[in-house]
């Protein structure tokens, strides 16, 4: 065997060694964070709190505005990201100039570990963040390699407008010992951009086409109702799904597109616009309103809630309606056992409408004529009551007498054609 040839074979085993070992050494058998065991209404309630008092719309243009969150704040909003992204777990430790963020992810099936746990050492620099250190499992990463693959990263991302444009607005980021402050300057068209630009990350292109056509089919739907009138859902969730059927594709992705679309609609967004257009504004009013059992609100719950459970999960859904309900009790007018029975009727519809039973509930939408076919009558339900009243007839939130009303209703819902 000639050298060149023994060489060669020896660079060859390095790289095959390093092949085997680098998987070896960056994942684990554990997490090294657990997933929160509880997405609780209040963390929900907290998140909302927080983007009203930051609401862009409510922004000076071109002033430099502060957000402050301490640790526990932080991993709060980690957590609401771990539930929308299905990340397994995140969670940051704040000290004076550095964040330390750990993060795992579960991995395809593989000889070498179920998790890739990933630590990494981020601190405040004037004018942005430099990464100190990085480790994937138990393989660390120069700092410096880390840091000058992020900056490579950044160089190449703002490229793109958006990315760049909400880049420029942050000023600043320093961490201290227990806390966070992120310096923003907001401009106006950023909300549309981010928008936009959330859409396009969110949805694959062929995703965003199949919602297209439904918005299309809904817009054509409601063309022959006068603007402002009132319609039963029913008379369009009908034909819609029945569109879906002729479509003859897969069940799962065909409810997921048109559960969005008209979720999108009741909820006042432009699908084009949000997809394909180039307006200042995604926002456009239902011309025609959609009501079920007589009831316009008794359909937002039951669409809006149907399409987050289609798109997120039922636990983020179920918070969703039960914080509503929550802050209705708080505002005056009235906690209701009837908004948040079509809210689980919605979650049911959207888990089941993308999930294994997808073709028969295409299928039973397809031939729904009446609003019972859609879901249950609860207007028999309480609704309306004040908080003092809640708490006198039902309160608090979880006792035995609220529970024995929720069960009532999973009662009914589960015995429902759509969720057999």
């Amino acid at each position: 065997m000639t050298m060149k040839r023994l060489i060669g074979w020896g660079g060859l085993f390095v790289v095959l060694a390093a092949l085997t070992l680098l998987p070896w050494l960056a994942l684990d058998d554990a997490p090294a964070i657990e997933p929160p065991a509880q997405f609780r209404r209040t963390d929900l309630a907290w998140i909302k709190s927080l983007f009203e008092k930051h609401d862009p719309r409510g922004q000076t243009p071109d002033v430099v505005q502060s957000i402050q969150l301490d640790e526990a704040e932080l991993n709060r909003l980690l957590n609401y990201a771990v539930e929308l992204r299905r990340v397994s777990g995140i969670a940051a430790e704040l000290t004076p100039g550095l964040a330390t963020l750990t993060a795992t992810l579960t991995v395809p099936s593989n000889p070498f570990g179920r998790y890739l746990n990933i630590t990494a050492e981020v601190a405040d620099v004037p004018g942005g963040i430099r990464i100190r250190s990085l480790q994937l499992g138990s393989l660390p990463l120069p700092g410096t390699l880390a840091d000058w693959t992020a900056r490579l990263a950044h160089r190449w991302l703002r490229r793109d407008k958006t990315y760049a444009a909400l880049a420029d607005a942050f000023t600043q980021v320093s961490f201290d010992e227990n806390q966070a402050t992120l310096d923003y300057r907001w401009r106006p068209e950023l909300l549309t951009r981010i928008e936009r630009k959330s859409a396009e990350l969110l949805l694959a292109p062929e995703d965003q086409a199949r919602m297209l056509a439904y918005a299309e089919r809904l817009d054509t739907l409601l063309k022959p109702h006068p603007r402002g009138s009132t319609v039963p859902l029913v008379s369009i969730m009908g034909p819609l799904f029945t569109y879906a059927l002729q479509n003859g594709n897969d069940a799962r992705e065909e409810n997921r597109a048109a559960l969005t679309a008209l979720a999108a609609y009741l909820g006042g967004i432009s699908l084009p616009k949000l997809l394909e257009g180039d307006s200042h504004s995604i926002r456009r009013a239902p011309r025609v309103l959609l009501s079920i059992h007589g009831r316009r609100d008794f359909a937002e719950h039951f669409v809006i809630s149907a399409a987050l459970s289609a798109n997120g999960g039922s636990r983020l859904a179920n918070a969703i309606g039960l914080m509503k309900e929550e802050e209705d009790a708080d505002r005056g007018s009235g906690f209701s056992f009837t908004d948040l029975a079509n809210d689980r009727a919605g979650v049911k519809l959207g888990t089941h409408a993308t999930g294994d039973a997808a073709a028969r509930v295409r299928q039973l939408l397809a031939v729904s004529h009446s609003d019972t076919d859609l879901l249950p009558d609860f207007r028999n339900l309480p609704e309306f009551m004040p908080q003092t009243e809640f708490d006198r007839r039902f309160g608090p939130i979880g006792s035995a007498r609220y529970q024995r009303v929720i069960q009532s209703i999973d009662a009914r819902l589960a015995a429902h054609p759509l969720a057999q």
